[in-house]
C-alpha cells in the first residue's frame, strides 16, 4: 500500500509541476508557437528540464531540444511524451524532419491521449509548413479540437492561418466526419471479375483471402462483380447482405459513381484507387491503393537525406511522367534539393534515348549528384547503360516500376546499381523464391492490406499516430483519410533485387 501511495503521489507531483510552469517562457525572444514550452523545476539525472529551458531561451534549439528529450526519463508516462513532444516541437519549427521524427517515434500509442495527440499532429504540421508544404501542414493539423488547451489551439489556428496564406489548398477541402465502423466482421469486396482489370482484380482478391485466412478468424468475404451489376447496385446489395465495410472498387468510373450518391453511404469504403479532387470527400471514403506519388516522395527524402542535394529528372513525356517528376520535384526541392537539368523521353516501350541522355547530362554541367528516373522496365534496361556510359559516377535513383515484379536475371542485368523504392512484400516473395508465383505481386500485397486495413479500420481511424506494418509499406492515416505508404529501399545485383544494404 505505501509503494503504491509513493507512486501515485510522485505521478501527481510530476504532473502538478509540468502544469504550473507551462508558461515559463512567455515573453521570452521565443517563436510565437512556443508558449508552453516547458516545467521549471530540476529533477533527477544528467539533464534537467530547467536547463534545457535556458538553452532556448539562450536559442540554442538544437542543444534546448536533446536536453527535453534527455530530461524526460525524468518523468512516467504521459509526462513523459509531453516533455518529449516539446523535444519534437523544437526541431519541427527549424524543419529538421529527421530529428523530428526520431523524437516522434519514440512515442507510444499508449501516451497518446487527447492533448498528447493533438500535439502530436500538431508537430506534424509545424514540420510541413516549415518544409514549404502548406497542404500537407493542413492536412496534418487536428480537426477536433475539443479538450485542447487554449494554448495548444491557438498554436494550431497559427499554423493553419500560415499554411493557408502560402496557399495550402487544404483550406477548400471539405472533408466530412469519419463514418468508423464499430467492429468488422463482414467485409464486401467490389471488383470486376472480367475485362481489362478482371486479372488483376483476380490476384486483388487472392490477397485478401491469404490475408483473412492469416488474420481474419470468423471475418467473411463476400465478393460483388461490378462489372456485371456496377458499382452502385453491388455497393447497396452489400449494404442489404450485412456488410460492415466496402474494399473497392478499383478503376475511378466505379467510384466515381459511389460518391456522386454520398447521401446513399451508409457502410464505410475502403477504395483501391485515389480521387484526383481533394473537395467534398464523404465521410465514409478512406482512400488506399499503390499511389506513385508517394514512392517519389520518399526517394526524394532518402536522396535529400543522404546529402545529394543536386538531381537531374529524367520522365517520359505522358501524364503518368508528369505526375511522379512533379511529385519528386516538389520533395526534393522542399528538402533543400536544387533540379539541374529535367529531360523528358519518348513515352514508348523501346526506343533510342541517347540523345534524351546526353541532353540531360549536358544540361546538368557537371553539377547533378544523382539521377532521378521515372521509368517502366523496358525504358530502364534502354536508360541506365546510356546513364552509366555519359554519367558512370552519378548514382541512380527511381521507383517500383522499373521492376516487372518478376525475376529476369537476363534482362534486368541491365538494371544493376539502380537504387529503388519496393514493396516489402516483392522483397519477401523474392527471398522465399516465390515471386514469380504470381501475376501481379503487388496486387496481390495490395489485397492483403486491404483486408488488413479493413479489419482494423475501427482502432486505425480513432488513432492517427496508428502505423500498420503492411505487405506494401509502412502505412499510416492522413488527416483526410488517405492511406500513405512507406516502402523499403532495393536495389539490383546480377538481375535481381534485393534489399539495400545487403
Amino acid at each position: 500500500m505505501q509503494k503504491k501511495f509513493h507512486n501515485g503521489t510522485m505521478k501527481c507531483i510530476y504532473s502538478a509541476l509540468l502544469t504550473a510552469a507551462l508558461l515559463l517562457l512567455q515573453g521570452c525572444s521565443t517563436p510565437a508557437f512556443m508558449d508552453d514550452a516547458a516545467v521549471n523545476t530540476a529533477q533527477p539525472g544528467d539533464v534537467t528540464i530547467q536547463q534545457a529551458n535556458e538553452l532556448l531561451k539562450q536559442g540554442k534549439k538544437r542543444e534546448a531540444a536533446e536536453s527535453y528529450y534527455r530530461a524526460a526519463t525524468s518523468y512516467p508516462s504521459p509526462q513523459r511524451e509531453r516533455v518529449i513532444l516539446q523535444a519534437a516541437e523544437i526541431t519541427a519549427s527549424i524543419g529538421d524532419p529527421g530529428l523530428t521524427n526520431s523524437y516522434l517515434d519514440r512515442i507510444p500509442d499508449s501516451a497518446l491521449d487527447g492533448e498528447n495527440r493533438g500535439r502530436y499532429a500538431y508537430v506534424k504540421a509545424l514540420l510541413a509548413l516549415q518544409q514549404q508544404n502548406p497542404d500537407l501542414a493542413l492536412r496534418s493539423l487536428p480537426t477536433d479540437l475539443n479538450g485542447l488547451s487554449p494554448a495548444l489551439r491557438e498554436k494550431v489556428q497559427h499554423v493553419r492561418t500560415r499554411a493557408q496564406a502560402a496557399g495550402g489548398k487544404g483550406s477548400s477541402t471539405n472533408v466530412q466526419a469519419a463514418l468508423i465502423p464499430t467492429s468488422v466482421n463482414r467485409v464486401a469486396v467490389l471488383l470486376p471479375q472480367s475485362g481489362a482489370l478482371g486479372g488483376v482484380s483476380q490476384d486483388i482478391i487472392q490477397g485478401i483471402q491469404s490475408a483473412r485466412s492469416g488474420l481474419g478468424g470468423d471475418t467473411t468475404v463476400q465478393l460483388y462483380d461490378v462489372s456485371t451489376g456496377g458499382a452502385v447496385a453491388q455497393y447497396q446489395k452489400a449494404v442489404a447482405e450485412g456488410a460492415d465495410i466496402i474494399v473497392g472498387p478499383l478503376d475511378k468510373d466505379s467510384l466515381s459513381q459511389l460518391l456522386a450518391q454520398p447521401q446513399m453511404l451508409s457502410r464505410p469504403i475502403l477504395s483501391l484507387n485515389y480521387l484526383t479532387s481533394t473537395r467534398n470527400i464523404p465521410g465514409a471514403l478512406y482512400q488506399f491503393g499503390l499511389l506513385p506519388e508517394d514512392e517519389a516522395r520518399q526517394v526524394a527524402e532518402f536522396t535529400a537525406a543522404r546529402g545529394q542535394r543536386s538531381a537531374i529528372i529524367l520522365a517520359p513525356a505522358s501524364s503518368w511522367g508528369d505526375r511522379i517528376a512533379g511529385a519528386f520535384r516538389a520533395a526534393y526541392q522542399s528538402k533543400g534539393g536544387q533540379i539541374v537539368a529535367t529531360q523528358q523521353y519518348a513515352d514508348t516501350p523501346s526506343g533510342s534515348y541517347v540523345q534524351d541522355v546526353q541532353n540531360a547530362v549536358n544540361a546538368a554541367q557537371g553539377r547533378a549528384s544523382m539521377v532521378f528516373l521515372a521509368a517502366s522496365p523496358s525504358q530502364a534496361r534502354l536508360l541506365r547503360p546510356l546513364l552509366n556510359a555519359q554519367a558512370a559516377s552519378l548514382p541512380v535513383y527511381a521507383t517500383s516500376h522499373v521492376f516487372s515484379g518478376r525475376t529476369d536475371p537476363g534482362k534486368d542485368a541491365d538494371l544493376d546499381g539502380i537504387i529503388y523504392t519496393e514493396i516489402p512484400w516483392v522483397i519477401e516473395s523474392m527471398q522465399a523464391g516465390s515471386l514469380n508465383n504470381s501475376t501481379y505481386p503487388r496486387m496481390f500485397a495490395l489485397g492483403m492490406d486491404a483486408f488488413l486495413i479493413a479489419k482494423n479500420l475501427p482502432s486505425i481511424a480513432r488513432n492517427p499516430s496508428a502505423r500498420v506494418n503492411g505487405k506494401t509499406g509502412n502505412i499510416s492515416l492522413t488527416g483526410n483519410r488517405q492511406i500513405q505508404r512507406s516502402l523499403l529501399l532495393a536495389t539490383f545485383a546480377n538481375g535481381l533485387p534485393r534489399p539495400l544494404g545487403q
